[in-house]
């Protein structure tokens, strides 16, 4: 029996630091991932919206002046100023980290405002490697909460990029269909020939139903 008090004691020992360090662990862990999930400001965001580049993907070559597309599912699109319900306006990231998202969106090259409620922009940007993204903020510019927010997509300017890709892409080869046309139908014309005229013995001589009579011999 001592040995097993004996035994017991010493595990505790054991036991204890390891439980205290698995706790604050875990504390640590809550923390950390309360402070990397974005939180918004007063206008809360549909469930499961998300907004997109339409056309463009990461790794994409594009001419300096290109034309970008925005999408958006399970909200609309509204003018800056309007209060509609589940609604928000494009912002365009470019080359720069997210701005504060419980304060309204920069306005500047870095940060595009579509307030009109656009939902593509023609952008001119330098040859060279850039980062895209897309923020969609509410009537005053402000995130939304949860933010809804595009991943960052990296694309390359380069000159006579439109030209070029326009050049790649292949001519589709029209399908060569074979036809068979059929041989122009024979046209038989049946000759009759004609019964000889047999002349009358008897020229001048009628028939009561006035035709002229012809006798065959």
């Amino acid at each position: 029996m001592d040995v097993c008090r004996a035994l017991a004691g010493r595990s505790s020992k054991f036991v204890k630091p390891a439980m205290t360090l698995l706790i604050v662990s875990a504390a640590a862990c809550g923390m950390a991932l309360a402070q990397e999930k974005p939180t918004g400001g007063p206008t809360p965001s549909a469930p499961g919206a998300e907004v997109y580049f339409s056309d463009l993907k990461d790794g994409a070559t594009i001419p300096p002046k290109a034309t970008i597309r925005f999408g958006l599912r399970e909200m609309g699109v509204a003018p800056a100023g309007s209060d509609r319900a589940n609604s928000g306006h494009h912002h365009l990231l470019i080359d720069t980290e997210l701005p504060p998202l419980d304060k309204p969106i920069p306005n500047d090259f870095n940060h595009l405002h579509f307030g009109t409620g656009q939902t593509e922009a023609e952008v001119t940007l330098k040859p060279g490697p850039h980062t895209l993204q897309l923020l969609l903020g509410d009537k005053d510019h402000i995130p939304h909460n949860p933010p809804v927010m595009s991943s960052r997509i990296r694309v390359v300017v380069a000159e006579g990029a439109g030209a070029t890709a326009e050049a790649a892409t292949p001519m589709r080869r029209r399908k060569r269909v074979q036809t068979h046309t059929a041989p122009p139908k024979r046209v038989v014309v049946e000759q009759r020939r004609s019964r000889p005229a047999y002349h009358s013995y008897y020229p001048g001589y009628r028939s009561y139903y006035g035709y002229q009579r012809y006798r065959s011999y």
